[in-house]
């Protein structure tokens, strides 16, 4: 299955030369809305509102969890538009099996089944918890197997339709036995289930990467602004452009020349309000 990353020109070339993805949590995705389809139920606690148990709730899913985000469509104008800077940006096609993330072993929600769930309305069916599931769910210890199954399914992949534009696919990892910590400014690196996973430092937010083989990646959309932009930071730093020549741009391409990544430019075709895109280096 091939799927694909909507990231900034910096960011593609930091995860093709490192060859790796990031995992992030919840509460650092854009929509307030995330993992609060939960549908929960107090049981055994008294004094706690149905917001505040969703929060609490949601707070537990969100630092025991690291969600990878992906899509069925690189060529969707909005998404070119939100998450690969105005076009400045680029697309990268990621074959998931190659990659791994279709275990089912290493992955609680593995991309074969991180299908999103588009809803009107948030699911009014309860699921009812103790205090004490709650504190068990990132180890699904003394939880109903399909209580936790269901429970995931509702902090993962359930969203409202506004956001069915996006076609969202999602690799889902417990990270919690890293024992990771949100607000640390420090690296750090752990073995979890076999697979080394890294705590990197944003600034603002961490995100957990792991190293994927190189042959998973199999495609690269630069967006119709990419030149422009390079070519204007390059000048910017004081440098001559010469004979056209642009280095990162032409490290980007070298990689995929490397590698066997075919490499598309991505333009609008006007008459049809769609985008297009077109085969610069293809995979011999």
């Amino acid at each position: 299955m091939i799927l694909y990353k909507y990231v900034s020109f910096e960011a593609a070339l930091t995860i093709l030369k490192t060859k790796s993805l990031g995992f992030s949590h919840l509460e650092d995705f854009n929509d307030p809305f995330e993992g609060t389809a939960l549908g929960v139920i107090q049981s055994d606690i008294e004094g706690i509102s149905s917001d505040r148990f969703i929060q609490q709730c949601k707070d537990k899913f969100s630092r025991r969890f690291g969600v990878l985000s992906l899509t069925r469509a690189p060529l969707n104008p909005l998404m070119w538009s939100h998450y690969a800077d105005s076009y400045k940006g680029v697309v990268i096609g990621i074959d998931t099996q190659k990659a791994g993330l279709e275990d089912i072993e290493k992955f609680m929600i593995p991309a074969q089944r991180g299908e999103i769930i588009y809803l009107a309305t948030a699911p009014k069916n309860p699921i009812e918890l103790t205090q004490y599931e709650i504190q068990q769910i990132a180890e699904a210890i003394d939880i109903d197997k399909q209580k936790y199954e269901d429970l995931c399914k509702r902090a993962f992949l359930y969203k409202s339709l506004y956001w069915a534009y996006e076609e969202e696919v999602r690799v889902v990892k417990n990270i919690y036995p890293a024992k990771f910590s949100y607000h640390s400014p420090y690296s750090r690196e752990k073995i979890v289930d076999g697979q080394i996973w890294k705590r990197i430092s944003l600034g603002t937010r961490p995100i957990y990467t792991i190293e994927v083989p190189q042959d998973a990646f199999v495609e690269l959309y630069i967006g119709k602004n990419v030149y422009v932009d390079q070519r204007r930071k390059y000048q910017m730093s004081g440098e001559k452009v010469e004979d056209h020549i642009i280095p990162k741009f032409e490290e980007l391409r070298k990689i995929c020349s490397d590698n066997n990544i075919n490499f598309y430019r991505v333009d609008v075709d006007i008459e049809q309000w769609k985008l297009k895109s077109s085969l610069i280096n293809k995979v011999t």
